[in-house]
């Protein structure tokens, strides 16, 4: 589709095109059929939407035009039937920059301590559950650990997702419905018992809720709590890869306890590195830019608040404050992270930093390994885009990091 394209000013462009009137009303009935709606003004929506996404994508190849924030459109329809367009763009800002390599930053030294090696472990001890099996005849109370199977049945014939295998159950934990647990107090190794119980009314599977089902429970063990203890016993017990004594595991949290600090400055050394840089580029970040940046802060904290059940109305009169008064105090550091990430995707630019197939290939098996999912599903469920994105800002980090950095003495 043809179009005209002006820069009006700085980080601003304007895309002029018109929707010929016999293809509009092709759009309209094809947006009618997908979105399956009788709203004309949201059909209209559609079709200038669709239509406005050709043409940018058109116009981004010739122009190499980057988004700052979300694009606007007005459309006005003549008399003849066409639809004029009007699509305005905020544009990424052009980043000058500053010397981004000699540096001569230090990476702070690391240090764990044995005081810190000790106290880790002593809680990693404390909060290591161990049962062991009690001496045969002996009878479960509460607070000891039973190993079943069971099945469970509703007029006697068994339900999905009512039966296991060698479950390891603590009496008293209130991990099954209602009555299932104290039913069997009292049990031994080899009993068998049938627990009646009925699902509470608002359980989430419908043919359940509220339903007497019987469950046929064998006890193949009652286990009591083993207390922590600092000693090689109970270090071998707690079955850790590598590690069955005390010493062996001091060392094992050291290493861990290392791992993490190096991380952490490393992270730091690159974070400095960028600041620094960034101070120095020069660049007009676009409003719309900075406040888009806002807005995201603005949904994570309110996402974050939900998750302790607390709306952010609430948080807003709990702190005595407007949500524009919260706003506003995020804008400085929105624009400060957009000023790094800009300069970082400058720097990429002008060494040519990027991910390789090589690169992608070993990412995607990295998350496979995080999420337990098959590589090539990741592949459908996370775009090769976005993935790419990370590894770059990452090999441009550590660009900068071994550029910049200088032994300490």
């Amino acid at each position: 589709m043809d179009y005209k394209i002006e820069f009006p000013e700085k980080n601003k462009a304007v895309i002029n095109f018109t929707i010929n009137k016999d293809e509009y009303e092709k759009d309209l009935e094809a947006a009618k059929a997908a979105t399956q709606s009788e709203d004309a003004a949201e059909i209209e929506e559609f079709v200038l939407a669709q239509e406005a996404g050709k043409v940018f994508t058109e116009a981004s190849k010739e122009h190499v035009l980057k988004l700052a924030s979300q694009p606007a459109f007005m459309s006005e329809r003549q008399p003849d039937g066409n639809v004029n367009v009007t699509l305005t763009l905020t544009l990424v800002p052009e980043v000058t920059l500053p010397a981004y390599t000699g540096l001569n930053f230090k990476k702070e030294p690391i240090t764990v301590s044995e005081e810190e090696v000790l106290s880790s472990v002593i809680s990693r001890v404390n909060q290591t559950t161990l049962f062991e099996p009690l001496p045969e005849g002996s009878v479960a109370e509460d607070g000891n650990e039973v190993v079943i199977d069971f099945v469970g049945k509703k007029d006697g014939v068994a339900f999905e997702g009512g039966s296991a295998n060698d479950y390891p159950l603590v009496l008293g934990s209130h991990t099954f419905i209602p009555g299932f647990e104290d039913q069997l107090l009292g049990v031994k190794a080899g009993d068998e018992r049938n627990v009646e119980v009925a699902f509470p009314a608002d359980y989430f599977e419908p043919s359940l809720a509220g339903q007497p089902v019987i469950f046929e429970v064998k006890v193949k063990s009652v286990q009591a709590l083993v207390a922590p203890k600092l000693d090689n016993e109970f270090v071998e017990k707690m079955n850790l890869e590598g590690v069955k004594t005390v010493d062996e595991l001091k060392a094992k949290v050291r290493e861990e306890l290392e791992q993490t600090r190096n991380e952490e400055a490393e992270n730091k050394l690159a974070f400095d590195i960028l600041s620094r840089i960034a101070d120095g580029a020069k660049m007009d970040i676009p409003a719309a830019m900075i406040e888009s940046q806002a807005d995201q802060h603005m949904q994570q904290y309110e996402a974050q608040l939900k998750q302790y059940g607390m709306s952010f109305e609430d948080f807003l009169k709990a702190s005595k404050q407007t949500a524009e008064e919260f706003r506003a105090r995020l804008l400085p550091e929105a624009e400060k992270e957009l000023r790094s990430a800009l300069v970082l995707d400058a720097i990429s630019t002008a060494e040519q930093i990027k991910a390789d197939e090589e690169d992608l290939k070993k990412e995607y098996a990295l998350l496979s390994t995080v999420y337990n999912f098959p590589p090539e599903q990741l592949q459908m469920l996370i775009p090769a885009e976005a993935v790419a994105a990370q590894i770059t800002q990452r090999k441009t980090l550590d660009f900068l990091k071994e550029k910049n950095t200088v032994q300490s003495k």
